[in-house]
């Protein structure tokens, strides 16, 4: 993951002409706040790692950036004055670990998009496979719903408050710390990101003084968090590899081969029917059912016409008529009159 600290973009609601008294804030500010007040941060960073950020170039640049560009007033509940630098610094923190995931998921769908040739976003999981795939759908669905948070919009406050209320904001930023303690090659030069791996102390404090999570939550939660890790791992590299194959010069070969890789394999009652090769087949229950039925009915037809074919008709035509089976066996139609 490139963690540069240009590729962390700001939201849709830039408004640079905002008090800049209002946002200007130090590059670091002392969170020796007070949990016992009401809507206090739940996140207590130590003093330790205070400095280290202190003397990181590239958080301090994202800083100044978010104090000068980002567009936001917090609410009544997160307006005390001791409370926000505490809320501003976390709030920082999260858009530093979040924001380089979701620009990460933004390029895998796009190479997917061109990849696939599809413009349909249930079509881009195709381009992938294993954990790279769940990786995606998964941030997929939860960026449906979660956009707004993972790019630290509005009230400082309520974004850090918003971390704790379920299970799947807890699990990425889980993730997203592991995933700032990797270093990966083909980051660009350029002010980088420190490691934020020591927010895991404190989010597993902030998590067991929750009367919701509870002291055993953090270490329920981290196998799934890994999971997660390891499959944006995964989806790292396959999307550098689709990149290399769709920036490459194409060929006939390579255009097949592209072309056989990127439709789903056809299903084999469709192939023993005959029907067209490459139909995107959706394997869901329905799909298997239906497919069932038309067999089932084929069959149905194909036994009515043998039995038609063993019959002859004898006489005029009607209902009166008399169908002789060509073994000489009579079987004779009668009109049924409806009662009055």
């Amino acid at each position: 993951m490139d963690r540069r600290v240009d590729a962390l973009s700001t939201p849709e609601n830039h408004n640079p002409g905002l008090d800049t008294e209002e946002q200007t804030m130090p590059a670091v500010v002392p969170l020796q706040m007070s949990t016992s007040l009401p809507h206090g941060s739940p996140f207590v960073v130590k003093t330790g790692d205070l400095e280290s950020l202190a003397q990181s170039g590239g958080f301090n640049i994202l800083r100044d950036h978010l104090a000068e560009h980002y567009d936001y007033e917090f609410c009544d509940d997160h307006n005390d004055p001791s409370l926000i630098p505490s809320f501003l610094l976390n709030r920082d923190i999260l858009h530093a670990l979040l924001v380089p995931i979701i620009e990460l998921f933004d390029k895998a769908a796009s190479t997917a998009a061109h990849y696939t040739r599809s413009d349909k976003p249930a079509d881009h999981e195709f381009a992938y496979t294993s954990s790279a795939r769940a990786a995606f759908l998964w941030l997929q669905c939860f960026l449906d719903r979660e956009r707004d948070w993972s790019y630290t919009r509005g009230c400082p406050g309520c974004v850090v408050a918003h971390t704790l209320d379920s299970e799947f904001t807890i699990r990425l930023l889980y993730a997203a710390c592991l995933l700032s303690d990797v270093h990966y090659p083909f980051t660009l030069d350029g002010p980088t990101l420190p490691s934020f791996i020591f927010f895991l102390d404190s989010l597993r404090d902030a998590l067991a003084k929750d009367p919701l999570w509870g002291e055993d939550y953090f270490e329920l939660v981290a196998p799934k968090a890994a999971t997660t890790r390891n499959g944006i791992e995964d989806l790292i590299l396959q999307c550098l590899e689709l990149d290399a194959i769709l920036s490459a010069p194409t060929t006939p070969a390579t255009d097949e081969a592209r072309s056989a890789a990127t439709s789903p394999r056809m299903s084999p009652v469709l192939a023993a029917m005959g029907d067209t090769p490459g139909m995107k087949v959706k394997r869901s229950r329905m799909a298997k059912q239906q497919m069932r039925l038309k067999v089932e009915q084929e069959k149905w037809v194909e036994e009515m016409l043998r039995c038609v074919d063993s019959l002859q008709i004898v006489g005029e035509p009607g209902l009166d008529a008399v169908a002789v089976a060509k073994g000489g066996e009579l079987v004779t139609v009668n009109e049924v009159v409806p009662a009055d």
